[in-house]
């Protein structure tokens, strides 16, 4: 069992961030053993090894060029396992904050065996559930210019997107996971390099940090659009 301590732990955490800002995964065995298990919240099924670990990282940060503050704290430790309050802004300006507690188990090399989050996005509620009534209107009652929220709950917000013939959509990746329902008009979707086509009736899921836009909009557009967990509100 590793005898952990405050500075251990800072240091692993230096580490961790250190890494986030580096390209590629090779450097991962330097803080994550063979077998750990990673958790990105304390009700998610684990990450389970080193590859996995790796893999999961290239799927959710932008690498070196991700633009981001990070903050620690040591909390406690005891025996082999520390816990930190760990601060994370990403953005300049900030588009996006996290309070975080990390709770790390190190094995005698230093390397965490489990490491799990328990992450607080500001703005969003974390208190007991509270029920959002529901709703029912027409898509047309809503004024988009280009977007317009109508339904906000804990766990998804939802609106009504337009784009006019020959516009360009200027929007950027989100931090949500987006749903988009084709509703009226014609354009094609492009994710990550790959243009589909999208007509009243058309379904699309874009992942969370994807790069995606509407073009070759030939006709005047509107989709529905479903945020999970709730649009970040600027």
């Amino acid at each position: 069992m590793a005898d952990l301590d405050a500075t251990r732990l800072l240091e692993w955490l230096d580490g961790y961030e250190r890494l986030w800002r580096t390209a590629g995964t090779d450097q991962l065995s330097s803080l994550f053993a063979d077998d750990a298990k990673y958790l990105k919240s304390p009700v998610e099924q684990p990450v389970a090894g080193l590859a996995e670990i790796a893999a999961m990282w290239d799927r959710t940060r932008d690498g070196p060029d991700d633009v981001f503050t990070m903050t620690s704290e040591v909390v406690a430790v005891t025996g082999d396992t520390g816990v930190a309050r760990v601060v994370v802004r990403y953005g300049d300006p900030v588009a996006q904050e996290y309070v975080d507690l990390w709770v790390v188990r190190l094995d005698d090399s230093g390397r965490a065996v489990h490491f799990e989050e328990w992450p607080f996005w500001l703005g969003k509620p974390y208190t007991a559930h509270a029920r959002t009534e529901p709703a029912v209107l027409h898509a047309s009652s809503l004024e988009a210019d280009p977007y317009a929220e109508w339904v906000r709950s804990q766990r998804l917000s939802a609106g009504v997107y337009r784009l006019p013939t020959g516009a360009v959509d200027g929007q950027t990746p989100h931090t949500e996971d987006e749903v988009y329902v084709v509703t009226r008009g014609a354009a094609s979707l492009e994710v990550e390099g790959v243009v589909t086509p999208m007509r009243p009736g058309s379904m699309a899921f874009v992942p969370e940090r994807a790069e995606h836009r509407f073009v070759e909009i030939s006709e005047d557009f509107e989709t529905v659009v479903v945020f999970a967990p709730p649009e970040q509100e600027e």
